[in-house]
């Protein structure tokens, strides 16, 4: 598929054939670049289109999109709220391939995307930090401690209560492979939402308990 096919698909508000745009991204590095650039452009339906794809096929091959790390690291500390969730989600899945190492120079700035003026950010960072300590087991224990630490940023209570049940979720994933310390801090963690005013964060925890609590006693 030639660029200017792609880009008539992705200007339309909610393309049928958005996706059909991701098996073609995965064979032609000009359309990755496509995707690429497209993910800051200003207008917001390409742009969002442009993320949309680019997501999909980065899950399948984040190895291809690798070379475009310095675009996205670049952008954790972008005053444009759609930017930093996308380089949080794009840091995320660029650690898998991370040969270079190239995260260790950026971490601590990157954990510092949980405690984003924009909730929606710190979801999107949540969401995808599993990611990060099943590629590299060495940033575990930095990544439990940083979502552990929830109650000392500077989101609301609401906010914090909502941002919970995403940290559960990530604390499923890794459960089974942290150390036996980490695994009890995450279930005191989990144990007193059990009564978080969230009804999301209180079914997620009561999940977790049910399938994690056993089989650590």
């Amino acid at each position: 598929m030639d660029t200017q096919l792609a880009k008539s698909i992705l200007i339309q508000k909610e393309p049928p054939e958005l996706y059909d745009l991701v098996g073609p991204a995965l064979e032609s590095a000009e359309l990755r670049d496509l995707l690429v650039e497209g993910c800051f452009a200003k207008g917001e339906t390409y742009r969002y289109n442009c993320v949309r794809v680019f997501f999909r096929a980065l899950e399948q091959r984040p190895d291809l999109f690798y070379p475009c790390w310095e675009r996205y690291a670049a952008m954790i500390d972008s005053p444009n709220g759609f930017y930093r969730s996308t380089a949080a989600q794009a840091i995320a899945y660029f650690a898998t391939v991370d040969r270079d190492r190239r995260l260790d120079a950026i971490l601590d700035a990157y954990l510092r995307m949980l405690d984003d003026e924009k909730v929606m950010v710190a979801r999107y960072f949540v969401q995808t930090i599993h990611l990060i300590p099943k590629a590299r087991p060495d940033l575990r224990e930095k990544v439990i401690a940083c979502l552990l630490n929830i109650e000392n940023t500077g989101h609301t209570e609401s906010r914090k209560s909502l941002l919970k049940a995403d940290i559960i979720s990530a604390f499923d994933r890794v459960f089974e492979s942290s150390s036996a310390k980490e695994q009890n801090d995450m279930l005191a963690f989990v144990t007193k939402e059990q009564n978080n005013e969230s009804p999301t964060t209180r079914k997620a925890a009561k999940a977790f308990l049910e399938k994690h609590h056993y089989m650590s006693l």
